[in-house]
């Protein structure tokens, strides 16, 4: 068994996320879960090893063919919202970067006929990848937030402290100098992960916190915390629906 943080048991390393954890005899499974400590078995342990780095490279795994064979498919059923995207709007690449965007973040591509109409929809008026993302997370957010509520439905998430938020947009702001952006980034990544550890402790790494950060600096604050925390989900506020009761875990700051 394998949990982050216990008393006792071996010192080891978690192979799949990468974070410290201690090995205890299976008579201790109850002892350790009473204590409120994360625990896995054997198999699960083995079965994350190999699915988790598959899902971290499924992004690359998506090739232009296959997007070609999603929108053929498509094209057999709905073929005016095939041809008004491709190519009057967007090009086949830009469909499969915004494709692997969000597969990146973990988000299922199967309804690809709201997430085509989004991208027409958006695309007549932007085409920057950023915002194209974002309305598609929009336009899905129902079945974004629907796996992340507890069993009495509620969505439990922490909130962005707003001068981190605002201090994140100068950072990427492309007006900014290069040697600016860079400083900026990198004291704000330091602030964000101490702020991080001190909401979520030892767990943030192993599990998948849910931060809540209005758009564009959602997707900023995604990609900055990706290699550090590849599990942590962030909404924009645009994301959740009107009938998803939020409770607030505390200020990320």
């Amino acid at each position: 068994m394998l949990f982050a943080g216990a008393a006792g048991g071996i010192v080891t390393h978690e192979p799949a996320f990468g974070v410290a954890a201690k090995q205890i005899p299976p008579n201790r499974q109850e002892q350790a879960l009473a204590a409120g400590y994360a625990v896995v078995d054997q198999t699960f342990l083995v079965a994350t090893h190999f699915s988790e780095p598959i899902k971290q490279n499924v992004p690359e795994l998506l090739a232009r063919q296959e997007i070609c064979r999603f929108t053929d498919s498509l094209n057999e059923t709905q073929p005016k919202l095939v041809e008004e995207l491709v190519p009057k709007l967007l090009s086949l690449v830009e469909v499969q970067k915004v494709l692997q965007q969000l597969l990146r973040e973990q988000v299922p591509i199967r309804d690809l006929t709201t997430i085509l109409e989004t991208l027409a929809d958006t695309a007549s008026v932007n085409k920057q990848p950023v915002v194209m993302v974002e309305a598609v997370r929009q336009a899905l957010g129902r079945s974004l937030v629907r796996p992340l509520l507890s069993e009495d439905g509620k969505l439990r998430l922490a909130t962005l402290d707003p001068s981190l938020e605002e201090e994140m947009i100068r950072a990427f702001d492309p007006q900014s100098s290069a040697t600016q952006g860079a400083g900026l980034q990198s004291s704000f990544s330091s602030r964000l992960l101490k702020g991080m550890q001190r909401l979520f402790g030892d767990q943030a790494s192993a599990a998948s916190p849910v931060l809540l950060c209005a758009t564009p600096a959602r997707f900023h604050l995604r990609r900055l915390l990706e290699p550090f925390l590849p599990r942590v989900v962030v909404l924009s506020p645009a994301e959740i629906p009107a009938s998803v009761q939020v409770q607030s875990l505390g200020l990320v700051s």
